[in-house]
């Protein structure tokens, strides 16, 4: 893990989020106080415990936020792509961590001082909402996530997590969505409750039926409606 001054890497604050309500003045005083971290696919940024004292702006790469199930086998909770913002129940709340977060890909994070950007937020009740607002979307997709692996059938938890990683970063091609992130196996088997076996079963199976295609280790969704079907969703946005 590196570390160096967020103005020498960070495009404008404001394009994030509710970071774009802050003032030139307040995203200023928020640069003071925050840092550029650089990780490496597989470091881990936190553990499940450690304090809570600062939030993340993802500006490049990804990262999992796993939780240890009770019988040992570990759970995604979410997965955060580029200008995701996580790590905030921690850091505002002033509790620890609770879950870890390790990158999936080589990753660039802004790490804003909680306490500074608390004190920040009292200026400005539209980003104080808005973060407010955040955390209720946070607690409702962990909710729907959860419910997913206790209810769902293997093939509807399977093609959400496609659908959801689809919408975290994508881009069209002539053949379908191409997805942008890139998991192995085992990591689809932690973010869907799974085992690997029966994931490379059903991508066989979605393949030779057309739904999807792979492409090196890339994946392409050529059939975003039938796995809408299979997921038991109306459309892709709901994934998020």
């Amino acid at each position: 893990m590196t570390e160096s001054a967020p103005q020498d890497h960070l495009p404008d604050l404001r394009d994030y989020k509710f970071l774009r309500l802050l003032s030139a003045e307040q995203a200023s005083e928020v640069l003071n106080y925050s840092k550029i971290i650089s990780l490496k696919a597989r470091q881990t940024l936190f553990r499940e415990g450690d304090s809570g004292s600062a939030l993340y702006v993802l500006t490049s790469g990804y990262v999992k936020l796993t939780r240890m199930g009770p019988d040992g086998t570990e759970i995604v909770l979410e997965l955060a792509g580029p200008r995701s913002i996580f790590g905030e129940i921690a850091a505002i709340g002033g509790a620890r961590r609770a879950a870890d977060a390790v990158a999936i890909s080589a990753c660039k994070l802004l790490a804003i001082d909680a306490r500074q950007f608390m004190a920040v937020l009292r200026q400005n009740e539209a980003a104080l909402l808005e973060i407010f607002q955040l955390l209720t979307d946070r607690l409702r997709n962990t909710t729907s996530r959860m419910e997913d692996l206790l209810f769902l059938p293997l093939t509807a938890r399977l093609a959400r997590a496609l659908i959801r990683l689809a919408a975290l970063n994508s881009r069209p091609t002539r053949d379908g969505l191409l997805i942008d992130v890139t998991l192995s196996q085992r990591e689809l088997g932690e973010l869907t409750g799974l085992a690997w076996e029966s994931i490379n079963k059903q991508l066989a199976t979605w393949r030779d039926e057309g739904v999807i295609a792979m492409t090196g280790k890339s994946m392409i969704l050529k059939n975003i409606g039938s796995l809408n079907a299979i997921a038991q969703l109306d459309g892709i946005n709901q994934a998020n």
